[in-house]
């Protein structure tokens, strides 16, 4: 069993440009009462004393475009927020702006299952598209958002590279 989960950290460099990094969401063995399996730390809202109500979660699905070949619309843009963006369905590239040269850091793609943490809030920000599956197939990117507000701070930084 992993004792870690991958995460794309997408983010703005100092140079203003959204670059992709591979972390990992650091896990320890539980066992006990219907636990079994490695988990991570509890995601905490270090303001509230009793953790109730604070998590924001958003669903949603985009559907692949007809008459293309998964462009969609190029809308450039930065993450709304800091945000877990956890495909349950689809299969996307992301790409920075302004990069002339593609790399690594600057696309990342994202299959079922990954997890993007949404992190470039400012600077030229990022495009995404859907790419075909082995099968040759495109499916409608489904998603659920966990919006992580300035007091999940210490989520950011228990990743590890």
């Amino acid at each position: 069993m992993s004792n870690k989960i991958p995460i794309t950290h997408m983010f703005t460099d100092k140079s203003g440009h959204t670059r992709f990094k591979e972390k990992f969401l650091p896990l320890e063995p539980k066992t006990g009462l219907g636990s079994v399996g490695s988990f991570s730390n509890l995601f905490v809202n270090q303001i509230l004393k009793d953790n109730l109500g604070d998590l924001k979660m958003q669903f949603a699905v985009t559907p692949v475009p007809k008459l293309s070949n998964g462009e969609g619309p190029k809308l450039a843009h930065t993450a709304p927020r800091r945000q877990l963006v956890i495909t349950l369905d689809g299969y996307l590239e992301f790409k920075s702006c302004d990069i002339e040269a593609l790399d690594q850091e600057h696309q990342a793609i994202i299959r079922k299952g990954n997890i993007l943490l949404a992190d470039d809030l400012e600077g030229a920000g990022h495009v995404w598209s859907f790419l075909k599956d082995e099968e040759g197939k495109m499916h409608p990117w489904v998603r659920c958002y966990v919006h992580l507000g300035e007091e999940y701070e210490h989520f950011i930084s228990d990743l590890i590279i």
